[in-house]
């Protein structure tokens, strides 16, 4: 399994010395970078032996997914300047929490929203298949939006919207908000495409092997059979310090 970490593409150099495997960078912060910020952006990347191969923050607040404002043109151009630009970074798997984008808004009807959320899906999972990038749905806890926040719900979304390009992000803090059990990641199997971690205990890098549930959530995945990516999603301070601890943490796990 590679390891990486949720920083700012131009971190790439820093990230690479620190032994991780790839960035995970945002697409909103990609997307609205001028032509020659991203050109100076998209050489460091080509100049370093690992790349941004994950990317997280799909859609800026303003574009919605659910409620009467949904705009499917809207959503497929964003989608194609945004692919654009990160596949030239080495994108292959994107996840997709954006949850003031799918919130449901007040009064809205519930189901009406999710079979939106639905096809907006397959459009997304439509567009990244053109570009070769998995879309990995990322449950969030109600704290941060009202739609698919366990893994139990994702999966149930990720198997109605039924697309070979959309699959499931677990990410253990919001597991751990949630109070869900991590053997839900036994049963989502193949649909897992993507992992985020932190320590659910102030969402800051994981420091010491023992100091959360880590080995009932790596012991799931084992069971899962999932082999692909984990990415670091947490707060620091001191990423330079914090950063190899986080990666010493995770390899103990992943031996």
């Amino acid at each position: 399994m590679n390891i990486g970490i949720c920083t700012s593409a131009e971190n790439i150099k820093m990230v690479e010395n620190m032994g991780f495997d790839y960035v995970e960078s945002s697409v909103t912060g990609i997307v609205q970078l001028d032509h020659d910020e991203f050109d100076r952006i998209a050489r460091q990347v080509d100049d370093s032996s690992i790349k941004c191969e994950a990317f997280n923050v799909l859609f800026p607040g303003h574009i919605k997914l659910t409620g009467p404002g949904v705009d499917i043109g809207e959503i497929q151009s964003y989608l194609e300047r945004a692919f654009d630009r990160i596949t030239l970074l080495g994108a292959k798997v994107v996840v997709f929490g954006s949850g003031g984008s799918r919130r449901i808004p007040d009064g809205f009807n519930r189901e009406k929203a999710w079979n939106q959320l639905v096809e907006v899906a397959r459009t997304i999972g439509d567009v990244a298949g053109r570009y070769g990038i998995i879309i990995a749905v990322e449950p969030l806890n109600r704290a941060e939006t009202n739609i698919i926040n366990s893994v139990e719900e994702g999966l149930k979304f990720v198997r109605d919207v039924d697309h070979a390009n959309i699959k499931i992000t677990a990410d253990f803090y919001h597991m751990r908000r949630e109070n869900e059990p991590m053997d839900v990641l036994i049963q989502a199997g193949k649909d897992i495409a993507h992992l985020h971690i932190a320590n659910s205990n102030g969402r800051v890098y994981p420091m010491d092997p023992s100091e959360d549930a880590y080995d009932a959530f790596f012991d799931a995945l084992k069971k899962a059979g999932y082999q692909a990516r984990v990415s670091v999603e947490a707060g620091t301070k001191d990423i330079e310090k914090d950063g190899p601890a986080a990666l010493s943490v995770l390899k103990y796990f992943l031996k």
